[in-house]
Order: C-alpha cells, then structure tokens, then sequence
C-alpha cells in the first residue's frame, strides 16, 4: 500500500495514479491544504482507500512527522502488510511490484522489518539521471512493515517514512534493491526553486547538515541513461 502527502500538485499527479496503480495495492492520502484541485482530483481516483483532508493555511507550514504519522494510523485501518511513502512527483520503477515482492522474503528469512531504497534524480531527459558522488548513493528508508508499535521520526522536514525500531543496530537501515525516480529536479528552475525554498525552512541546517545549495551545484556532473530494463512508467514529454 503506497502513502501520498501532497498539496497542489496536479502537475504531477496523474502520473502518479497512471504509475503506481500497477504497482501498489491501493493509496492512503493526504492533501495539506491543495488550492489548485489536487484534493478533488485524489478523491475521484478509485485507488484511493481514503484522503485525509487538512485545512487550507496561509502561510503554510509543511509538517512530515504529522502528515507520516496520520497516514501510517489511517493506513493501519485498512489492514496493510507492507506499506511505501511514495511523494506525487515520484515514480516506482516498472516491475517494482515483483521485485518488492522478492525483497519481502529476503525480509522475513533476514528479520527485517524496514528497507532503504534507491533514489534516482531524473536530470535533463525524463530517461536520464544524474550519479556523480551524493547522487549516486541515495536511499532512502520508504518501505516498511506495518506495525503497531511505530516509532515515528519526529522531524518537520527530511523526515524518514519507515520506523526508528527498524533500523539495523549501527542505525542504518537495511538496503534493498528497488528504485523510486524523483522527477522534480529535471528541470534548473525546479531544482531552483527547491533549494531556495529549502534554504528558507531551514537557514541553519538543523535538518539536514549537508545544507542545499547542492541541489544546483554541477560541478563534476556525471549523467547516465536509466537502464530501459528498471525504468519507469509512463515517460513524460
């Protein structure tokens, strides 16, 4: 079951649906106050299990520990196994589902109850990514067991999806070997955009030490085509 916060994201939306519908077994939602029809739109998609509603804030102020922990609540009612954060401008490899599947068992054979997965940056073309140094590594811990004792990461902004109890004993938590694409830096202007805003929720890099201004900076860029094997689907124009 995939878990979706969003606020005013039609640009990417029906994307989203048109991916993960093969994917996942159903959405758990949240609209953080969309203006732009987002709400309306999710409410319409029958793979919406159900969509949590917050109110419209001026100014807004983005929470990821709340909207984690009111998805993953209102996810248990629907009984879940596993479930994914999956953000509207991001994109499960074709095949995840089958794959998943397969890192599940590792899972239950190995004890675990949580996976980092691969995060690729889509830089330029849809089919590309960007891999030199820091974006080459990315992981993030986005699948996880569904479980009664959740521990919740407490962190407005960076915040992990998956449970604190079920990171490894160095506090690291165990890879997998899945891929979410992130198409919101394909674009200069979005990368732009992000890193300022960024810079302007966290000026002192209380929540992440690297800081931001990484998200523009090309030195040394090195781009790769996505392995039309693992890509994703649909490819945007």
């Amino acid at each position: 079951m995939s878990l979706l916060a969003f606020r005013d994201e039609m640009r990417f939306l029906p994307g989203y649906f048109a991916n993960v519908v093969a994917e996942s077994d159903g959405v758990v939602a949240l609209d953080d106050g969309s203006t732009d029809g987002s709400a309306e739109y999710v409410m319409g998609r029958p793979e919406v299990l159900e969509l949590i509603r917050q109110p419209v804030q001026e100014p807004h102020h983005w929470d990821d520990a709340r909207n984690h922990r009111l998805l993953v609540e209102a996810a248990r009612r629907h009984r879940p196994d596993w479930l994914l954060g999956l953000d509207a401008d991001e994109r499960l490899e074709h095949g995840f589902r089958a794959r998943a599947e397969s890192e599940i068992d590792r899972a239950r054979r190995e004890g675990y109850s949580a996976y980092a997965v691969w995060l690729r940056e889509v830089w330029g073309s849809p089919t590309t990514i960007r891999i030199d140094g820091i974006w080459g590594r990315k992981r993030h811990a986005r699948m996880f067991v569904s479980r009664d004792d959740h521990e919740f990461h407490e962190q407005r902004l960076h915040c992990h999806w998956a449970p604190l109890n079920g990171r490894l004993a160095d506090g690291s938590f165990p890879p997998a070997d899945l891929i979410i694409y992130h198409l919101r830096m394909r674009y200069a202007e979005d990368r732009i955009a992000r890193r300022d805003r960024y810079n302007r929720l966290d000026p002192d890099r209380e929540m992440q030490a690297i800081g931001y201004d990484y998200l523009t900076d090309e030195t040394g860029i090195e781009l790769a085509s996505i392995d039309p094997a693992r890509s994703y689907r649909p490819i945007p124009a």
